[in-house]
């Protein structure tokens, strides 16, 4: 791809996912590292839109890959032309054209081609399928026909997504701190789909997760805060806590911890798919940015006399920049909004921290 790039004066970078043993679901992850990558990538470059070239087939494919699986209306709607992955507009132009018009438009135009091996190995399931849909052609179900129910099904989903929306401008309270809570009668009266788009969302935004929630474990949740309302639980990566009338949703704390890394002068980040963060240009020395953590609340508590200003849950899964001396830059969400006492708040005006709630586009 390099040399096609610099044949066509074309500027090019090539990103590479370093990662340890996959067992499984291989095509699935490659995907999301695919985005995480380029959605770094441009958030550090100030890029807002990326284009891909997903086609016809690639829509035809992806609905038949759904349907085999049991997938409700999101998954059945397949690709969207618009949608979101970390902040980052992803607009994909082509989804009406099929593959072979690709394909003899390149070539008429002299562009260069290149196919990636694995898209001829068996072992993928997509693969497998796109060697079933030239059976499926050949008694009318046609690449063509299947996009145009997944188009027709997306038109359902917009409706769905706006009530859903709706529902969360109605009844949830959002912090600048990272974590949001919902009427929990609200949400168990609300029209069921309703009420699990909302709660989908909600759960996605807080725990700033890629992966798309499964529907089975989503209707579980909702199942579980109805037989049993006071009783905690977790689900992509957030941990969900009933309390006086409302259902709270905070970032889980893993034992894996939450993602670690530098952060240098005028540079920005998107800290684990949740914070914004950037460093002033004028700032002397790069910091690495880490979660608070409980041990760090202990540590900071033992200084000084005081209470959590914000729930231990959110505070600590905060991020906070780490001096080389040691020192720390906690967030400081304005007046009333620091985590901790006023004489712990580390902040400084070069460290800028703001909660995204990237609300997922399906």
């Amino acid at each position: 791809m390099a040399e096609i790039a610099e044949r066509l004066g074309a500027p090019h970078a090539i990103l590479t996912w370093r990662h340890g043993p996959i067992d499984a679901r291989l095509q699935a992850r490659a995907r999301a590292a695919r985005y995480d990558l380029m959605a770094a990538y441009c958030t550090a470059r100030d890029i807002p839109v990326l284009v891909t070239a997903h086609h016809l087939d690639d829509q035809a494919e992806t609905f038949l890959m759904r349907l085999k699986r049991g997938s409700g209306l999101d998954g059945l709607a397949a690709i969207p032309k618009e949608g979101e992955w970390a902040g980052l507009t992803l607009l994909r132009p082509l989804l009406e054209a099929s593959k072979a018009q690709l394909v003899a438009t390149a070539e008429a135009a002299g562009l260069p081609l290149s196919n990636d091996p694995s898209n001829e190995d068996a072992r993928f399931e997509r693969v497998r399928l796109r060697e079933a849909m030239a059976a499926l052609a050949q008694i009318g179900l046609e690449p063509e026909a299947i996009a145009l129910s997944a188009r027709r099904l997306r038109r359902a989903r917009s409706a769905l997504e706006a009530a859903a929306g709706s529902f969360l401008d109605a009844h949830c309270e959002r912090s600048p701190a990272g974590y949001a809570s919902v009427s929990l009668s609200a949400l168990l009266e609300a029209p069921e789909e309703v009420g699990l788009r909302a709660l989908d969302r909600l759960v996605a935004a807080v725990g700033g997760s890629s992966e798309p929630l499964r529907l089975a474990k989503l209707e579980a949740l909702v199942d579980g805060l109805r037989a049993e309302p006071d009783k905690a639980q977790t689900l992509g990566r957030c941990r969900i806590v009933p309390a006086r009338g409302r259902v709270a949703v905070f970032r889980e704390v893993r034992k894996a911890g939450l993602p670690r890394g530098a952060l240098r002068p005028g540079e920005r980040l998107l800290w684990d798919n949740r914070f914004r963060l950037e460093l002033g240009a004028g700032e002397p020395e790069a910091v690495t940015v880490e979660a608070l953590g409980e041990g760090g609340i202990e540590a900071l508590l033992k200084d000084e006399e005081g209470a959590l200003c914000l729930p231990r849950l959110a505070v600590c899964t905060l991020p906070v920049c780490r001096l080389g001396d040691g020192r720390l830059l906690l967030p400081d969400f304005g007046q009333g909004g620091a985590p901790l006492p006023a004489p712990l708040s580390r902040h400084e005006a070069g460290f800028d921290c703001r909660a995204t709630f990237l609300w997922r586009t399906p």
